[in-house]
């Protein structure tokens, strides 16, 4: 008879170990452990059924492990002496002292994490959606005291994304916009890796207070080193940008002489087969607007039609800017506006929406649906294939009906859809309020029903089977 092994000694169960256990094993607090575990990219692990307790999360114990060697664990605890000295200057009164100490704290040097997470420059941009678009949201807030939002920190993002948006234009990288509630969807292509982040629209942002900024500001600091490296790897160089379109068009003249010509010799061959199509599809997106001079009026948003005209070979240009422009320049081609203003026959009058939908469809629509003051027609997402014409046909086809007084024939299919669409939502929304203990449960049914149902067609399957050898 061998020796009875001890209950959670070894098998499965031993890989894991409790968020206090690990606490305990790293001799740290727990912000600083959930600080750590963030700017390492580590998660806490679903442990098997036995493990499983209540209002208890675990980490797998290699996690744990690569945790104990880490760097970063000695800067907290030297920030934590340096706390305890701060202290003991303020209560013996020596507030020299204490500023003294507090402008020379310990700092986390975060860029071996950023090698250690990307080994290769491909694996950064594949994972540069959540970084743009925390950058973003940070840059386009207001300074808070209460919630440690500083102006340097908004200034440094908002740098940070305009560099990574002036590389973006001048390379003619990006593929698709969106205009949506939330703000604006940008998808770039950039060394072969798709890139989409959300830009919020340039508003005053009032910032709720029931949101953790904490975690928010160390997720931040991680994607402003990483986000720092991307840039200077891209552009080169770190550019202080004071004019957006004046710089684009120094890179473009810059990158210009770099321009690949293939020998008819190499044709055949498939890597080169690959560059010479990047090159004729990044000549396509940049001949777009190629020839043509927007004037923006200031209720239009500026940043964003800067950024996508310039990205698709156009020029821009507005009252007070750096180049003293002026609306009676003949150069100008198109005006955005959206309101009714005195106009100029050599001069085409649109609204931004033109532009986004030109870029969408990759051709120059019809200026005549997008003149100022108009109903304009329907933005639909790049992201969703849905095909415009169609849905501008359903829409005649519906006015048609209406004009005939004919009743609509599909009137009963339209109403079921709608009430299968909202059951859906009715169940998502449900699914979301539920609680932990409660969407266990919830998930637990649902896993047993839809076995139960593989079971039923495996058994349907059969029965056909038999039926066709016994015919």
């Amino acid at each position: 008879m061998g020796k009875k092994i001890k209950k959670g000694k070894e098998g499965p169960v031993k890989e894991y170990v409790s968020r206090t256990k690990a606490l305990k094993k790293l001799q740290v607090n727990l912000k600083d452990f959930r600080r750590l575990c963030i700017l390492k990219g580590i998660y806490p692990r679903e442990p098997p059924q036995k493990l499983r307790k209540q209002h208890k999360t675990y980490y797998h114990n290699k996690d744990v492990a690569f945790l104990k060697n880490e760097s970063i664990l000695d800067t907290f605890r030297q920030r934590q002496a340096h706390l305890k000295k701060i202290r003991k200057a303020l209560t013996r009164g020596d507030k020299l002292k204490a500023g003294r100490l507090r402008r020379n704290q310990p700092k986390d040097k975060l860029d071996h994490l950023v090698k250690e997470r990307y080994p290769t420059f491909i694996d950064a941009l594949n994972d540069l959606d959540d970084p743009l678009c925390l950058i973003s949201l940070f840059a386009s807030f207001p300074t808070h005291k209460e919630l440690h939002i500083p102006n340097t920190l908004i200034r440094n993002c908002q740098k940070l994304i305009n560099q990574f948006q002036l590389y973006v234009a001048a390379h003619h990288c990006l593929r698709k916009v969106f205009l949506s509630i939330k703000g604006i969807y940008y998808q770039a292509v950039i060394q072969g890796a798709t890139i989409t982040w959300i830009m919020p629209y340039p508003i005053q942002a009032s910032l709720p207070l029931d949101v953790d900024y904490k975690i928010m500001m160390t997720f931040l600091e991680f994607y402003q080193v990483l986000i720092k490296f991307v840039n200077f790897k891209l552009l080169g160089q770190e550019i202080e940008i004071t004019d957006f379109s004046e710089e684009v068009i120094k890179i473009k003249s810059a990158t210009s002489n770099y321009q690949i010509d293939i020998d008819e010799a190499f044709k055949e061959d498939p890597t080169i087969q690959q560059l010479d199509q990047q090159q004729q599809e990044t000549k396509k997106y940049s001949e777009l607007f190629k020839g043509l001079k927007f004037f923006l009026y200031p209720e239009v948003p500026k940043a964003s039609l800067e950024f996508i005209i310039l990205s698709f070979g156009g020029e821009v240009m507005w009252e007070n800017d750096n180049k003293n422009s002026l609306l009676t320049d003949p150069k100008i081609t198109h005006v955005i506006t959206e309101r009714q203003v005195q106009k100029n026959k050599k001069k085409e009058y649109i609204q931004p929406q033109w532009v986004y939908d030109s870029i969408n469809q990759l051709k120059l629509l019809s200026v005549a649906d997008y003149a100022p003051e108009s109903t304009l027609p329907p933005h639909l997402s790049p992201f969703e294939q849905l095909n415009l014409e169609e849905v501008q046909s359903e829409s005649e086809d519906e006015d048609q009906q209406q004009k005939e007084h004919k009743p609509y024939q599909n009137n009963k299919k339209q109403k079921e859809r709608q009430a299968k669409q909202q059951e859906k939502e009715t169940k998502k929304l449900a699914e979301t309020m539920l609680s932990r203990k409660n969407k266990r449960l919830y998930d637990m049914i649902k896993k047993k029903e839809d076995e139960e149902k593989q079971k039923k067609t495996k058994l349907q399957e059969k029965k056909k089977i038999i039926q066709s050898k016994q015919q």
